[in-house]
């Protein structure tokens, strides 16, 4: 798992999901990309979108394994104001938005 901040631009390696930086430490993020976040929640819900895109369906098995990968995700969640659920299956409902508008981007 790896994000990489290009300009203004958070990608994460595993995921298609990103965050732009709007402002200075303030980020909309693909996943949630009505609200503005803070620099440590914008990788905190990449973090979950990448962890989300590696487990896939696997995150929907009850076993000791995905027991602590939830446990990472909510904590992840929380750090970004989100409900854990809610992040992951906003991730992995693929709500990447086609066009970069909606993250406060005017091209």
């Amino acid at each position: 798992m790896a994000i990489r901040r290009e300009g203004q631009w958070l990608t994460a390696e595993g995921s298609a999901h990103c965050a732009y930086e709007v402002g200075p430490g303030r980020f909309r993020l693909s996943l949630w990309p009505g609200v503005r976040v803070s620099a440590r929640a914008a990788l905190a819900g990449l973090t979950i979108a990448e962890m989300s895109a590696r487990w896939g369906r696997g995150l929907w098995v009850d076993t000791p394994n995905t027991r602590m990968v939830w446990g990472l995700i909510e904590l992840q969640a929380k750090t970004l104001g989100m409900d854990a659920l809610d992040a992951v299956l906003r991730c992995q409902a693929g709500e990447v938005p086609s066009d970069a508008a909606v993250l406060g981007v005017s091209a």
